[in-house]
Order: structure tokens, then C-alpha cells, then sequence
């Protein structure tokens, strides 16, 4: 028998009922593995360089404070868009 978890769609806020399978498939939604988020408040972005992008410069940052990682969930209608 599947079990059943609820996760928050990262994009829209939606609640999902996903269905977990013993062979490590799921359905209900779409995974992207755990992302690291900034806690704010706990340090800065500092400029580490330069990248181009389609002919553009851009400057890299990396967060000197702490993160929190989240798992990455999408609802099936934010998947499609």
C-alpha cells in the first residue's frame, strides 16, 4: 500500500497529496531535490566574480550566514507552465 505525504507547491502555495510507492516512484506532484535557502538576518552576500550570460556580465554572490535547506515541490499545473 502507498503512502501518503503533503507537501506545499513552492511556486503557488497549493497543498499536494503525494503518493509514495515501495518501488521509489511517486505521483502527485513533481520533485527537484533540497535547495539551500538564506536565513535572513544571519550574514550578507559578498561578490565572488563576474559571469556573461548571453553576452551580458553579471556579478556572483555567495551568502557568508547560515541557510536552511527545503525540499523543491511543484503542483502538477505550475510543472506544465
Amino acid at each position: 500500500m502507498p503512502k501518503q505525504i503533503t507537501r506545499k507547491c513552492v511556486c503557488c502555495g497549493r497543498q499536494m497529496k503525494i503518493q509514495l510507492n515501495k518501488d521509489r516512484k511517486y505521483s502527485g506532484g513533481h520533485y527537484f531535490g533540497k535547495v539551500s535557502l538564506p536565513i535572513k538576518g544571519t550574514g550578507k552576500n559578498i561578490i565572488t566574480g563576474t559571469c556573461r550570460i548571453r553576452g551580458k556580465e553579471f556579478e556572483t554572490f555567495k551568502w557568508t550566514g547560515k541557510e536552511k535547506k527545503v525540499e523543491y515541490w511543484e503542483c502538477n499545473k505550475c510543472y506544465k507552465e
